[in-house]
């Protein structure tokens, strides 16, 4: 088996992510059609379709149908939790003996920080391949829920299960290993269309013959769909502008000294380069604070369908413009706030948009005065756990950052925390909060740990649209992992200590 070093993301805690392999391995037992298989891991969060290879590898399936692997067959018939752990020990073992033997030689010493261990493996002592932060991530998690490690506030140290991997580890010949490491065929990928391979792309494709005018979204490297224009911006780099960190300051941890001037070089470098915001209005959406004070509970309604479209049409600003006032010209969208059946639906009105719209005031219904519960609440923290707990519930995740900012452009919530839930967490902000040191982990799986990221990324850049700033300065200085810049970029980064 080659050395693999990409994993599926699995969340943060490893005791959920062996339950979930546990769970995806026993309803899989009797094998299924790739199409359903997919569809099992996309929904337990598993399945990244930008690299569709990765879980097929992890779980050791291939083709269609899907045939359940020796390791999902033992996951599934294991009969407690220690077991699984077990199984997922051996497995992981399998996948790439020499990280496992490297990260138990190492915290067999003392505890050890995951910045500490990423660094190790991206040094000349380390002789195997080192894997890309995220999924070295995924790994100690998953080592943490099997019992191999345990956590140590933010380091690692030996667990409870370790004993017999230690010998193991003990036994394991590095060099010969890998002078007889032969690898294995890729995993194959059956073919599938637009339609199955995702179906907001597919939704978007479909209707742009029949909406006129409708531009489609342009592609982008993780770019939300919501700031898809800023993908086309040529911003100055903020890279070459001040003398290096030195890697000593920040190869331990990212101090509040430390944060505080990555914070002013982004504030002087958005400054200068400050383009004009291209990003959604609430008079986009015919929302005016106005409309608040003579029924709060339909804006909400409003924006709720407004943030339906801007994120799951996966259309560009013009296109979800265009959807948006196709269902309210038409009264589509005020049929449905009243819970009437539309007598027409004109040509005009594209299905997938009608089916957002639906999906949004039936959500609505089901919590009538919304909004004064929203305004009593003595905090914004308060308040968007309220919103998450009406809109959430499989409807919306990072969107409720996005109502929440729209509703403080409108001047309609006001709340001395308000700032802390206005910033939208997407992926590639966490990605880049976590690179540039404000977060510990970039995964987030629940409302709790979004707000956590919403409020650093504001902490990383102070007043203004912090999730805007953040992505332009990651296309801008062509911030990614495994960096190209790592060594010579200046910003204090996590990438440089690989």
């Amino acid at each position: 088996m080659p050395q693999v070093i990409e994993f599926p993301m699995l969340g943060s805690d490893g005791r959920l992510a062996l339950a979930t392999l546990v769970r995806v391995s026993k309803e899989t037992r009797r094998g299924e059609p790739f199409r359903e298989f997919r569809a099992r891991l996309r929904g337990a969060k598993i399945w990244d379709k930008d690299r569709p290879t990765v879980a097929l590898r992890f779980f050791g399936v291939s083709g269609t149908p899907i045939k359940p692997s020796p390791f999902m067959e033992a996951l599934a018939a294991a009969v407690s939790d220690d077991a699984a752990g077990d199984v997922l020990l051996e497995h992981l073992w399998r996948l790439n003996p020499v990280l496992m033997k490297a990260v138990i030689d190492l915290a067999g010493q003392r505890a050890y920080g995951k910045d500490e261990i990423s660094k190790f493996l991206g040094s000349s002592a380390y002789l195997g391949k080192a894997p890309p932060r995220p999924s070295l991530e995924t790994w100690l998690q998953l080592t943490i829920g099997a019992g191999l490690l345990r956590s140590v506030g933010i380091a690692v140290a030996i667990g409870a299960r370790a004993e017999p991997w230690i010998a193991k580890a003990a036994e394991l010949d590095v060099e010969e290993y890998l002078a007889e490491d032969r690898p294995e065929p890729e995993p194959i990928v059956p073919s599938v269309g637009p339609s199955d391979e995702d179906p907001a792309a597919a939704g978007a494709e479909s209707s742009a013959g029949s909406s006129a005018g409708a531009a489609g979204a342009p592609s982008g490297p993780n770019i939300p769909a919501p700031l898809r224009h800023l993908a086309g911006r040529e911003l100055a780099s903020p890279r070459g502008r001040d003398r290096a960190v030195p890697v000593s300051r920040f190869a331990s941890e990212f101090s509040m000294e430390l944060l505080g001037e990555t914070r002013e070089q982004l504030r002087k470098w958005w400054a200068e380069v400050r383009p004009e915001s291209g990003g959604y209005q609430p008079a986009d959406f015919g929302v005016e604070s106005e409309g608040w004070v003579e029924n709060a509970d339909e804006v909400l309604y409003r924006l709720t369908v407004a943030a339906a479209l801007a994120f799951r049409l996966d259309r560009d600003r013009a296109g979800v413009m265009q959807s948006f006032a196709a269902l309210d010209s038409s009264g589509v969208l005020a049929d449905l706030y009243q819970g009437n059946v539309p007598e027409v639906i004109p040509d005009s009105v594209d299905a997938r948009a009608l089916m957002l719209a639906s999906l949004a005031a039936r959500r609505c219904a089901e919590v009538p005065d919304l909004a004064a519960s929203l305004e009593g609440q003595p905090s914004a923290a308060g308040a968007f756990a309220t919103l998450d707990a009406a809109l959430g519930r499989g409807l919306f995740r990072v969107e409720l950052f996005w109502m929440f900012d729209q509703l403080r452009r409108l001047g309609v919530l006001r709340f001395e925390d308000l700032d802390d839930h206005t910033t939208t967490p997407y992926r590639l902000v966490r990605d880049t909060l976590f690179r540039l040191g404000y977060l510990a982990s970039p995964y987030a799986y629940d409302a709790p740990s979004l707000a956590v990221a919403a409020k650093a990324a504001r902490e990383a850049c102070g007043e203004g649209a912090a999730e805007e700033i953040l992505i332009s300065f990651a296309l801008s200085a062509g911030c990614s992992y495994d960096c190209a810049h790592r060594k010579t970029c200046e910003f204090a980064c996590r990438e440089r200590l690989e």
